[in-house]
C-alpha cells in the first residue's frame, strides 16, 4: 500500500467509527453533499412531479415536466463545463450553485405556474429543512454512529441488564409510589397530544444537557500523548499502524479539536450512552404498563382521573377486570421519561457503571485520538 492508500484507509476508518470530522480538511461541498447527491436528486425529481397540476391538460403537464428536467440537466452540464469537466459527469463537489438549484427550482416553478405563493413558501421551507437534516446526518455520520453504538449495546446486553437489576430497586421504590397516587394520574391524563410529548421531551432535553456538559470533563485529557510509543500501542490494530510519522514531529504538536470535531466526539458519546438509556427506559416503561394492568382497574382509573377511562384493550384475569387504557399509557410514558432522566444521572455518576461501560467508550475514543495524531503527522509530512 502507498501512503495515499493508507491515508484513505484511515479516513474510511474514521467514517466507520462515526467521526468523519477527524479527516483533515473535511469539506461540506466535497465530502458531505457529494455523498448526499443521490437522495437530493431523488427528492428534487419527486418535487418536480408533484408540482404538476392535475387540472392542466396532459400535454401541458408533460411539457412542464420535460422543461423542468431539461433545465435541471442543462444547469448540471453548464456547471460541469464551467469547471472544465465532462458535461454530464457526477460533480466532484456540490457547492452553493447546486444547493440553490435544489432549494429554489421547484418554488420558482410554483410561482411561474400560477402564483402559488403559499405552496412555493412551504416547498422552500421543506427544502431548507431537508438540506439541514441531510447535512447533519451525513456530515456527522449519524448512521455509522448508531450502527456502532447498537453493536456495542448488543455485545454488552447482559451487562446492561445486570446494571438495570442493580438500579431498578431504588428507582422503583420511589417511582412506584408516584404511580399509585391520584395526582400523577390526574396530571398525566390531562396532558393530551403535544403537551405529553413536550413534557416527556423536557426530561430528555435535561438529560442530554447533563451528558453534554460532562463530555469535556471525561474526554479532555484523552487527546494528549507524551510520545509516539504511547500512540503506537493504541493504533496497532488500525490502518494507521502502517503510517510512520516524521522523526521531527511530536504527538504533542497535534492540532487541538475544533468545534465541529468536539461536536462529533460528543455525538459518539451521546449516542453510545443514549441507546443504553433508551433500552433501559423501554424496559421500565414495559414494567409500568404491566404493573398498571394488574393493579389499576378501569373503575379505579375513572375514579382517579374524574372521567370514564378510554379503553384500548380490556378483559378479565382470574375474575378481575383488567384493561390497557389511554390514561395508563400516559402515566407510564410520563414516569418512564422521569425514570430515564434519573437513570441518566445514575449511570454517569455511579463508579461501577463508569468502570464497566463508560471507561470502555473512553478507551476507544483515546484510540481514535491516537489514530488522528499519526494521521495528521503523516499527512503533513
Amino acid at each position: 500500500m502507498t501512503d495515499a492508500d493508507t491515508l484513505a484507509a484511515v479516513e474510511r476508518w474514521f467514517r466507520s467509527r462515526g467521526i468523519p470530522h477527524f479527516i483533515d480538511h473535511y469539506s461540506a461541498s466535497r465530502d458531505v453533499f457529494t455523498r448526499a447527491l443521490a437522495p437530493l436528486t431523488a427528492i428534487l425529481m419527486l418535487e418536480l412531479v408533484t408540482a404538476l397540476d392535475a387540472s392542466w391538460p396532459w400535454w401541458l403537464n408533460l411539457g412542464v415536466a420535460a422543461a423542468s428536467l431539461g433545465a435541471l440537466v442543462g444547469v448540471w452540464a453548464i456547471v460541469n463545463v464551467a469547471r472544465k469537466r465532462p458535461a454530464l459527469a457526477r460533480p466532484d463537489s456540490v457547492g452553493p450553485t447546486e444547493l440553490a438549484i435544489f432549494v429554489l427550482l421547484v418554488p420558482a416553478l410554483d410561482l411561474l405556474a400560477g402564483g402559488q405563493r403559499l405552496t412555493a413558501l412551504n416547498t422552500l421551507l421543506v427544502n431548507l429543512a431537508l438540506l439541514g437534516l441531510i447535512y447533519l446526518g451525513t456530515s456527522y455520520a449519524l448512521l455509522p454512529i448508531t450502527r456502532w453504538a447498537a453493536g456495542r449495546l448488543w455485545r454488552q446486553l447482559a451487562d446492561v441488564l445486570g446494571l438495570l437489576v442493580r438500579a431498578l430497586p431504588l428507582l422503583l421504590l420511589f417511582v412506584t409510589f408516584l404511580f399509585l397516587t391520584t395526582e400523577v394520574w390526574e396530571v398525566a391524563s390531562s396532558l393530551d397530544g403535544p403537551f405529553l410529548a413536550v413534557t416527556m421531551g423536557l426530561f430528555v432535553a435535561v438529560g442530554v444537557v447533563f451528558v453534554v456538559a460532562r463530555i469535556p470533563l471525561e474526554v479532555g485529557a484523552l487527546a494528549r500523548f507524551d510520545s509516539w510509543s504511547d500512540v503506537a500501542a493504541l493504533v496497532g490494530d488500525t490502518p494507521a499502524a502502517e503510517l510512520h510519522p516524521p522523526a521531527d514531529a511530536s504527538p504533542a504538536g497535534t492540532p487541538r479539536l475544533g468545534p465541529r470535531q468536539w461536536g462529533n466526539v460528543g455525538l459518539v458519546v451521546l449516542f453510545t450512552q443514549g441507546l443504553q438509556i433508551v433500552f433501559v427506559s423501554l424496559m421500565i416503561g414495559i414494567f409500568f404498563v404491566g404493573f398498571g394492568l394488574l393493579t389499576v382497574t378501569p373503575e379505579l382509573t375513572a375514579k382517579w382521573v374524574g372521567s370514564d377511562a378510554n379503553l384500548l384493550l380490556d378483559g378479565t384475569l382470574w375474575g378481575r377486570p383488567v384493561a390497557i387504557t389511554t390514561e395508563l399509557l400516559q402515566v407510564a410514558g410520563f414516569l418512564t421519561a422521569f425514570s430515564g432522566f434519573y437513570f441518566t444521572v445514575y449511570v454517569l455518576t455511579d463508579a461501577t457503571y463508569r468502570k464497566e461501560f463508560l471507561d470502555e467508550v473512553l478507551v476507544e475514543l483515546r484510540q481514535a485520538f491516537a489514530v488522528r495524531a499519526v494521521y495528521l503527522a503523516s499527512r503533513g509530512a
